[in-house]
């Protein structure tokens, strides 16, 4: 629904499908495990990115560094996140494999 109405108002999206973009943020959040583990840990460079683009909202280019800090935080934290949810291996299957295998 999202971005069928940023298709339908390419002039003014942003202002148009506020209540579109709230329900795929919502959505997200609450169905997609790593963004909110990232929103919770990178909370703060968040907050940092979105008051310097409402500060410099004709100069965005000045949020720059601050992107980087979010950019760093998101992928340190994503990596975090992905090793402690990778799938436990089952060593007792692999000892099995390995020694039918050998025999």
């Amino acid at each position: 629904m999202y971005q069928k109405c940023v298709e339908n108002y390419p002039h003014n999206w942003d202002k148009s499908c506020v209540q579109q973009k709230n329900a795929l943020t919502k959505c997200s959040e609450e169905n997609v495990g790593i963004l909110k583990y990232v929103k919770e840990h990178c909370s703060k460079q968040i907050k940092d990115y979105d008051e310097c683009l409402t500060s410099n909202q004709s100069e965005p280019e000045k949020c720059i560094q601050v992107l980087k800090e979010l950019y760093f935080c998101t992928e340190t934290t994503s990596a975090a996140y992905r090793q402690q949810h990778q799938p436990k291996q089952d060593t007792s299957a692999a000892a099995t494999v390995a020694v039918e295998k050998k025999n």
